[in-house]
């Protein structure tokens, strides 16, 4: 057994009792922690469920329509398309918002031949009359017993996105007011429709309620929607009534409706709105405009009123700074100056002297007046 020096041993004791003394530390300073992170975890957790609860929505159970559609199968159809509805539906309760949607669509397609006629007339290209009769074989599904309510609303759904893909916002709008949210498979694409419309029919107050409404949801819309919903934020959150920017867009609306061929009062009464708009803005343009002549020309007087003060302040200094004509006869009224030290009895050299100290920093024409006067009053006689 190799020797240890004591030295070392001590060391080594040193080293173990401090390590025994620290474990329960340790021990204590890991427990804290996995305390805390799970806590941490579970505080996280929390959190995201209260962002849940703060939106306004909910989405519609898939489970709960694959229920209503095998129901209708079971009830109307042959077991042959019974299977084939099944067998489509089977995916149903996986499905989300607009996929949703457009999954029961298709379901109920193959339950009732008159939604695959309507759905197949959306899907073809919209001509004169195309409006017309999409509404009568919606208005004939709807009037229909045999399509069950809870299908109505989506058909109606349907159709609003169909209008306004083909530009026609007035009628999705109307119609879109007419649907309840809780009553659809998808109320996001309800939401981002109804903010479409809005947006183009200028409505800034309920756009931006729509709109804020939908992204309360944001990571679990369709990416399409979520971006376009932002960017229609962006553009409307800006816009101020009576303004150049809003006049602008109430043409682009009015061109929009005479491209598919509107020329009736609505038309007629946006175009009137746009004028009087316009009037109004050219009318407060002129205003500015006398305003700001008003007092670019109260500025003009006031610095020529500025201007004649000064000349005139500096003319009376001038005036001011002129000498005396300096040509009279230094005449004073006389004055007891009593008689001592009188100036009459100084001596011609002592008179010369202190009429020097007098007039020394005075101009000259100064000084020949003072000498005048002394030499006067030298000469007069005593009292």
């Amino acid at each position: 057994m190799p020797h240890i020096p004591n030295s070392t041993r001590n060391e080594l004791t040193v080293k173990t009792n401090l390590a025994c003394a620290l474990l329960p530390r340790l021990v204590l300073l890991a427990t804290i922690a996995v305390l805390f992170y799970s806590r941490s975890l579970l505080a996280d957790s929390s959190d995201s469920k209260e962002l849940t609860k703060a939106a306004t929505w909910n989405w519609s159970s898939g489970q709960t329509w694959l229920e209503r559609l095998t129901t209708w199968a079971d009830a109307t159809g042959p077991k042959e398309k019974q299977s084939l509805v099944r067998e489509s539906a089977n995916r149903i309760p996986e499905l989300r918002g607009v996929e949703l949607h457009e999954g029961i669509l298709q379901v109920a397609a193959l339950i009732d031949p008159a939604v695959a006629d309507f759905l197949k007339a959306l899907d073809l290209p919209w001509s004169q009359g195309t409006y017309d009769q999409l509404d009568a074989q919606l208005s004939s599904l709807v009037a229909n017993g045999a399509i069950p309510a809870w299908l109505k609303p989506d058909l109606q759904l349907a159709f609003c996105r169909s209008l306004i893909q083909n530009q026609w916002i007035d009628e999705s709008w109307a119609r879109l007011q007419t649907i309840q949210l809780d009553s659809l498979s998808d109320p996001s694409s309800w939401l981002f429709s109804a903010g479409v419309c809005q947006h183009y029919l200028l409505l800034k107050q309920p756009c931006l309620e729509s709109l804020n409404k939908l992204l309360e949801r944001e990571s679990e819309i369709p990416s399409r929607y979520a971006i376009t919903a932002r960017l229609m934020l962006s553009d409307i959150e800006p816009l101020k009534q009576d303004s150049l920017d809003e006049v602008a867009r109430m043409m682009n609306d009015v061109e929009r409706r005479l491209t598919l061929g509107r020329t009736g009062k609505q038309v007629r009464d946006q175009e009137q709105a746009i004028i009087d708009k316009l009037d109004k803005m050219i009318d407060e343009m002129e205003k500015q405009a006398q305003q700001q002549q008003q007092q670019r020309q109260q500025q003009q007087q006031q610095r020529q009123r500025q201007q004649q003060s000064q000349q005139q302040q500096q003319q009376k200094a001038a005036q001011d700074s002129q000498p005396g004509g300096g040509d009279g006869q230094g005449e004073v009224d006389d004055k007891d100056i009593g008689d001592q030290s009188g100036w009459g009895n100084l001596p011609p050299a002592a008179r010369q002297e202190a009429l020097q100290n007098i007039t020394k920093d005075l101009p000259s024409h100064y000084r020949e007046v003072i000498e005048a006067y002394f030499k006067r009053l030298s000469k007069s006689p005593e009292k």
